[in-house]
């Protein structure tokens, strides 16, 4: 039996799920148990990063983009996915990076730019029940004097 929710039509492409909503289930192994071929984001978004050491995402969101397929997602959908948490928008200055399963803030994040990112971000789906991938949304590109690796 599937645990797509009633809510999920197969050409919908993802569902958001606010970090607050109380009905969503708290494990996403146990939401994508039967469906191996999706996966979520968390994503952290309005906020901004502070300086390293011990770096924070601080004042932002978080929302979650549910239902994400490995071998359909690319980085165009998640700019179109964007706007979808609230923002009438896309700034001109927008970058997303992403942080593997045993990384960290200051010395882990990855950016998210084009099919290899994304095959890169993928690729940690699955592996050792990973099946949710934190995306950091900021305005500021990192640099190597910022700590993006």
């Amino acid at each position: 039996m599937s645990n797509l929710p009633d809510c999920f039509y197969p050409h919908a492409r993802f569902q958001l799920r606010s970090a607050n909503e109380p009905d969503q289930p708290e494990v996403v192994e146990e939401l994508y148990a039967d469906e191996p071929e999706y996966f979520s984001l968390k994503v952290y978004h309005g906020g901004y990063f502070t300086v390293m050491p011990g770096r924070t995402y601080d004042y932002g969101s978080i929302t979650f983009v549910d239902f994400l397929k490995v071998h359909e997602f690319t980085v165009s959908e998640m700019y179109l996915i964007y706007p979808e948490f609230g923002y009438g928008f896309i700034p001109s200055n927008l970058w997303f990076y992403f942080k593997p399963p045993a990384g960290d803030l200051d010395t882990g994040l990855l950016p998210l730019r084009n099919g290899e990112d994304v095959r890169l971000l993928t690729s940690y789906i699955g592996v050792n029940g990973v099946r949710e991938i934190e995306l950091y949304a900021v305005t500021e590109e990192l640099n190597e004097d910022t700590g993006i690796t």
